[in-house]
């Protein structure tokens, strides 16, 4: 063995971390606690459940994200065409089916 202590020193801190607890009940019901869980296997829905159920909620969000993107592309497409509507020099207007179109002087 090496003479290095590191081992002994990190044995003596993690001492304050192990859990031991003072009840001679809990004890006892701990390993049988234990060995229920380790009998007690997931059935194959459960487990599928398990793994599916968060990722049916990631693509939601997703779509959701997805969606709320779309409208706001949208609307800023339309707000540059009227931005851009609004910064030429022509301005057009149907009126009875007559169009008119209105022409700034420079």
């Amino acid at each position: 063995m090496t003479e290095d202590r590191f081992f002994d020193k990190l044995r003596e801190d993690c001492t304050q971390l192990r859990y031991e607890p003072r009840d001679g009940a809990l004890w006892a019901r701990l390993p049988g606690r234990i060995r229920d869980r380790i009998h007690n296997q997931p059935s194959v829905s459960q487990m599928l459940a398990r793994w599916f159920r968060p990722i049916t909620v990631a693509f939601a969000a997703l779509s959701i994200v997805a969606a709320l993107s779309v409208t706001w592309i949208e609307h800023i497409r339309e707000t540059a065409y009227a931005v851009e509507a609004m910064g030429s020099n022509s301005l057009e207007i149907t009126v009875d089916g007559d169009t008119f179109n209105l022409t700034a002087a420079e």
